[in-house]
């Protein structure tokens, strides 16, 4: 658009609540500040772009396809063995991340006077009591608020993957061929690892400095069990009290045909997230968004929920190359993430100048049951021609058992390699992402209680009895 005084009038307001003259902020057990009146209503009506004098087009220019697509060919390669965490392949990664930090000016604040915060986490697949170490590789851009700049927001997204076949399985689903034994990770998360970087860069290469400070953590072990953002809320390289909010991006990659996921809105209170995101609208404008307020602990923004900390998520779906050999970079839709990431830049700035106080809400919906596992591997099926081969309408969605873990859940119900689980406790999975909603259908089922779980083995519907203790 032109930046015409007619759009400008459509914007102004939105600017107006992260432009306000009565910056504050309120953690849980502080005093609050005056009550403010929103500025924005809940819900964006029409959205144009920014005009090109806002003051965020510098950074919002440097965010390119092509960038995104350098970076994901590198952590993605075949180099990296995976990125699995404890792993050479993943510590050189987290090496090139702390070079890109430390290159476009980023401020080391691991916890050593460097980018890096090592820790040690149990790994997964592993013998009981099996340890390693890996490191959380975080960068700070310093606000230009006297008083705000202590505060934080944080960006984060983790850069572990899964490995290959030679490392402990920290949930890889597939096989190997004969050509091809590496787990590469190119949506899950070389997509949003390629992001934080780009937003990093955005704001640095932009000379874009928000009232508050903006702190970029590339996460470690989140495969293994969100170690690395549990680690780092447990002992975060800056005071507790000043982490006002956290952004989180995890598969942010695939599924342009779908809008773009962001769960946990409902962790700040008075729809703030909503009307802060509406507010950066105008930097995406063609980018679809689904705005959810419950999450699923799956990923990192859980951690700091979990602390008391504001948090939302970017996720662009699951797709068939989940957590497979088949997650490769050229498979990723750049145009479509470089959205993404001129979407968090702006949502960064507008977090971080914000007028309103920071007050976390628990969300809405949190799952029961959480840690509940069902103790199998496999492939989740949404294509509707194998949906259609196995005779199941194209709503309903399928997941089909690759390896049943001894002494699971799923192995004491009788589940085995082949079934295809269809529905638990009396509701079917979903097609349109089945990963998520068997999920959601294991944290949802009742404990201590007898759950029937329906399965299609060969051509038949069999019945299990699983149960939750």
């Amino acid at each position: 658009m032109n930046g015409s005084r007619n759009t400008w009038n459509k914007v102004a307001p939105l600017l107006a609540l992260v432009l306000g003259a009565r910056p504050g902020m309120a953690q849980e057990g502080a005093p609050s500040a005056p009550p403010v009146t929103p500025l924005v209503p809940p819900v964006l009506a029409l959205v144009e772009p920014w005009p090109a004098d806002h003051p965020l087009q510098p950074a919002l220019a440097t965010v390119r396809a092509d960038d995104l697509r350098d970076y994901e060919r590198w952590l993605a390669s075949d180099e990296r063995q995976g990125r699995c965490a404890g792993e050479p392949g993943n510590d050189e990664a987290g090496d090139w991340i702390a070079q890109q930090f430390e290159e476009m000016g980023l401020a080391p604040l691991g916890s050593d006077g460097s980018f890096f915060q090592p820790f040690e986490f149990s790994v997964r697949g592993g013998e009981r009591g099996l340890k390693a170490t890996t490191r959380n590789v975080v960068g700070l851009w310093e606000g230009s608020d006297p008083e705000l700049r202590s505060q934080v927001i944080v960006l984060g997204a983790h850069y572990d993957h899964v490995g290959t076949t030679s490392s402990r399985d920290a949930g890889r689903a597939g096989r190997p061929t004969a050509t091809d034994t590496i787990w590469n990770g190119a949506d899950d998360n070389g997509s949003g690892t390629s992001t934080l970087i780009e937003v990093a860069e955005a704001f640095a290469m932009g000379g874009v400095r928000p009232k508050r400070s903006l702190v970029f953590i590339a996460f470690s072990a989140e495969e293994q069990g969100l170690f690395g953002s549990a680690w780092w809320c447990a002992n975060p390289t800056v005071p507790r009290e000043n982490v006002v909010a956290m952004v989180n991006l995890d598969m942010v990659g695939r599924n342009a045909d779908r809008p773009v996921e962001m769960a946990a809105v409902g962790s700040l209170q008075d729809d703030l997230w909503r009307r802060l995101v509406d507010a950066s609208r105008p930097a995406a404008p063609d980018l679809a968004l689904e705005l959810k307020d419950h999450f699923l602990p799956d990923s990192d923004h859980a951690s700091f929920i979990d602390a008391g900390i504001p948090a939302t998520f970017f996720f662009s779906g699951m797709h068939d190359d989940y957590h497979r050999i088949s997650d490769s970079w050229d498979k990723i839709e750049y145009e479509r993430m470089a959205q993404i990431g001129r979407m968090a830049t702006a949502l960064l700035w507008n977090t971080a100048n914000c007028a309103e106080p920071f007050r976390f809400a628990k969300p809405v919906f949190q799952p029961r049951g959480r840690g509940k596992r069902l103790g199998v591997q496999g492939d989740a099926l949404a294509d509707a021609a194998r949906l259609a081969a196995l005779g199941l309408p194209q709503e309903h969605g399928g997941y089909l058992v690759e390896t049943v873990l001894p002494d699971g859940v799923g192995a004491k119900a009788g589940l085995v390699a082949g079934d295809v689980i269809l529905s638990i406790g009396g509701k079917p999975i979903s097609s349109d992402d089945p990963n998520v909603s068997l999920r959601r259908l294991i944290a949802g089922a009742a404990a201590k209680e007898d759950v029937a779980i329906v399965v299609l083995r060969g051509d038949e519907q069999v019945t299990l009895t699983a149960r939750w203790e």
